[in-house]
């Protein structure tokens, strides 16, 4: 990935900014999910819901660590890229995972609305916290296309798709 040129302009430095930092929060309460979870499969806690609140059990812990973590590193180099100005942002880029990450929002919703009314018992409905951390995924995604979205807008003709 090239860095954008520094004669841009101040409009994508201030967009590259604020994406940034809300997508460092979204990855943060998503970290804090893992961390938590990871707790109270080793040491529990009292002041956290316990281990089986955390896991729906549709993978194994192990293999669910894992993809965490792995999803963890790529929103790390994402945000790391967005605050740099690394990432050239790309309209087409922008609305397809901003179309994806509302596909996955509303499923998570559906998931969410289901276990909390007609299937609370069901393994995978009724986790409702590893839902609500689904949901700060999505956004994440949404935030990110729409960071291409936006930000290719501002950029000048020589660096645009």
């Amino acid at each position: 990935m090239r860095k954008l040129r520094k004669g841009v302009g101040t409009d994508s430095e201030i967009i590259a900014r604020q994406y940034a930092s809300v997508l460092l929060v979204l990855t943060g309460l998503f970290a804090f999910r893992v961390i938590a979870q990871l707790v109270q499969f080793v040491y529990p806690v009292n002041f956290l819901p316990p281990y089986a609140v955390w896991h729906s059990g549709a993978l194994l812990y192990v293999e669910l660590v894992a993809v965490q973590g792995l999803i963890l590193l790529i929103c790390v180099r994402i945000v790391w890229n967005v605050k740099n100005r690394t990432i050239i942002p790309s309209r087409r880029q922008g609305i397809i995972l901003f179309t994806l990450g509302i596909i996955y929002l509303v499923s998570m919703c559906i998931r969410l609305i289901v276990g909390l009314t007609i299937a609370p018992d069901h393994f995978w409905f009724g986790a409702t916290v590893p839902t609500v951390f689904h949901l700060v995924l999505a956004s994440f995604v949404m935030f990110y296309g729409r960071f291409h979205c936006r930000g290719s807008q501002s950029l000048s003709p020589i660096d645009r798709e």
